[in-house]
């Protein structure tokens, strides 16, 4: 299923215009093993393998698979955490550990009836914020 991932997201680089290359690639992979990193997470994991790689380079990538429609990218605090994704679907960010989590669909109901004269809502994403049960216990 990876393979299949990987290779839809490679004709979409093409289709969109962008050059496919052997950083870009190894930056997709590890984006499909990690859940939700960040972009120093994603460095940290690649310098050793690739040690010519700049922190910049990671960003611009990301950015420009972002601009692409090909990753997501949650911004909470201080960091962003990136996502390919497809659909649009819900999250769980803990805000002592700053872990984000997909959460499976569950009966969450977003109805913007005060806004939508002034505003095309295209869609909606939902994000519940408190303590992931790690640090729940450490409490």
């Amino acid at each position: 299923m990876k393979e299949t991932l990987i290779k839809l997201v490679i004709e979409k680089i093409k289709e969109k215009g962008g050059r496919v290359t052997i950083q870009r690639l190894a930056i997709i992979n590890l984006l499909l093993q990690l859940d939700h990193p960040t972009a120093e997470e994603i460095y940290q994991y690649m310098k050793e393998e690739y040690p010519t790689l700049s922190f910049t380079t990671v960003y611009n990538t990301l950015d420009s698979l972002r601009e692409m429609g090909i990753l997501r990218e949650y911004r909470f605090g201080d960091a962003s955490r990136f996502e390919m994704a497809e659909e649009n679907h819900d999250h769980f960010l803990c805000l002592t550990c700053g872990r984000i989590e997909d959460i499976p669909e569950v009966d969450i109901t977003v109805t913007p009836h005060s806004i939508s004269d002034r505003y095309q809502i295209l869609t909606t994403e939902v994000t519940l914020k408190g303590l992931c049960i790690a640090c729940q216990k450490q409490s």
